[in-house]
């Protein structure tokens, strides 16, 4: 059976909706950077909507069903996102190496597209490729067939003005941030600032190219504090091995009453593995969805430099960069790395009776308990926005003891109930006499 190389691998993953795992069918890029057909876009159901009157609403955002994230709509809805030109172009390869599709010739307009010239870019038939093969200028062009073009080639044509199909958008108004064709410039942006194409692409990819500059050192901070959380992964499960191994040497010079106190032990060292486990799960999962952003992100934005069109890159300079500026400038608390107190076993002291025996050997855990802290205060029962809530956070330690105040306070995030995602819009403050107060 014949294997599929890494070049088909490619072009497969970037034709193909992440929704329905189908060739694009008119594909829009959402403000998070994934791209999902139209109609699996139109089939997201609402995640908040804008009053516009006694009876209509129009939607205003939508979950991504790719990395959750709720992102908002242009004005005009699902129809106004900007079209993803590479993945149309990628779907358009994989149909031509399938033999799907056919392309007219670029050059004579009659015959079958056969070969694209990556030189000229052009596709041209087999007389044309003849006649382009003897001519001495373009005899060392390089010509591929279409079915074995490359991953992130372009085979978009030409825009031409929706109003005057003749007419090539070759301009660009800075005033409306709209393409312009020759004729459009002259009526609808009279008086505007008119520049062609060629030469804002040119500004806004070095724009865009500063912006990828500034998010590489988030992306290596990012997989540098997974690689951290997975090292305290594995070191946990290390140290807990360790642990039981002493426990079980601990208990060998008891018969019956110790084989009790044994497994009391070893259940008190499984329950802190779990708990902290929990907690490096929770932070692993969070530095997973930020890195998964940050590449969606990144990536994005260098097939936009490296293979889009002028036309692309100048209507989605504007998504692209603010996507890069959220990243850069979210929260990145979650990257700190919390040391978390130790597993001790202490042999030598007093445990409980077991059997009637006097036991020895007690695991410590320190810190504070998530699961015998408690939460009490009328903020907790109603809350609403724009106004204060509060609440008093009772910090008690695995024996159950109450922790007193030492050093900083202590951290409060809201999560979303569904997402599990932290609540932007609402803000959280600790006081020094360890209220937290919620606010919209």
């Amino acid at each position: 059976m014949a294997q599929t190389g890494p070049v088909e691998d490619i072009a497969a993953i970037m034709c193909r909706c992440p929704q329905c795992q189908e060739l694009f069918s008119d594909p829009r890029v959402l403000p998070c950077l994934h791209t999902l057909c139209m109609s699996c876009l139109q089939s997201l159901e609402p995640f908040s909507m804008l009053e516009r009157g006694q009876n209509q609403a129009t939607q205003r955002s939508v979950l991504c069903p790719v990395c959750d994230s709720e992102v908002s709509l242009p004005p005009g809805g699902i129809r106004d996102l900007v079209p993803d030109l590479l993945a149309q172009t990628e779907v358009l390869l994989e149909r031509l190496r399938r033999g799907g599709d056919e392309m007219p010739c670029d050059l004579c307009g009659d015959g079958k597209g056969e070969r694209r010239c990556l030189d000229c870019r052009a596709t041209m038939c087999e007389f044309c490729c003849l006649a382009h093969r003897r001519q001495k200028r373009t005899a060392g062009h390089s010509l591929l067939p279409l079915q074995d073009l490359p991953p992130g080639s372009s085979l978009s044509p030409a825009p031409v003005c929706p109003l005057h199909p003749l007419e090539e958008l070759r301009l660009f108004c800075e005033s409306c941030a709209l393409p312009s064709c020759r004729d459009c410039a002259l009526v609808k942006h009279l008086g505007h600032d008119i520049r062609p194409v060629v030469d804002v692409a040119a500004r806004h990819r070095a724009q865009l190219h500063g912006a990828l500059v500034k998010s590489e050192p988030q992306l290596e901070a990012l997989e540098n504090a997974l690689r951290t959380v997975q090292e305290l992964g594995e070191d946990l499960k290390s140290s807990a091995n360790l642990l039981r191994k002493e426990v079980e040497a601990f208990t060998e010079g008891y018969i019956r009453a110790i084989q009790d106190h044994k497994v009391r032990l070893l259940q008190d060292i499984e329950e802190e593995v779990r708990r902290k486990d929990q907690a490096l799960s929770l932070q692993r999962a969070r530095i997973h969805q930020q890195l998964a952003d940050v590449r969606t992100a990144t990536t994005f934005t260098r097939d936009l430099l490296d293979h889009g069109p002028d036309l692309h890159i100048v209507r989605a300079k504007a998504l692209v960069s603010g996507r890069l500026k959220e990243l850069n400038q979210g929260d990145h608390s979650q990257m700190e790395q919390t040391e978390a107190d130790r597993i001790v076993f202490n042999a030598t002291e007093k445990a409980a009776l077991c059997q009637g025996y006097q036991m020895y050997g007690v695991v410590k855990r320190g810190g504070v308990d998530p699961e015998r802290c408690q939460v009490r205060g009328q903020g907790l029962q109603t809350v609403q926005q724009g106004k204060l809530s509060s609440f008093t956070l009772t910090c008690n330690t695995n024996c159950g003891d109450q922790r007193e105040h030492r050093g900083a306070p202590p951290r409060a995030v809201i999560l979303h109930k569904e997402s599990g995602r932290s609540v932007s819009s609402v803000s959280v403050t600790v006081s020094t006499q360890h209220l937290l107060k919620l606010g919209s």
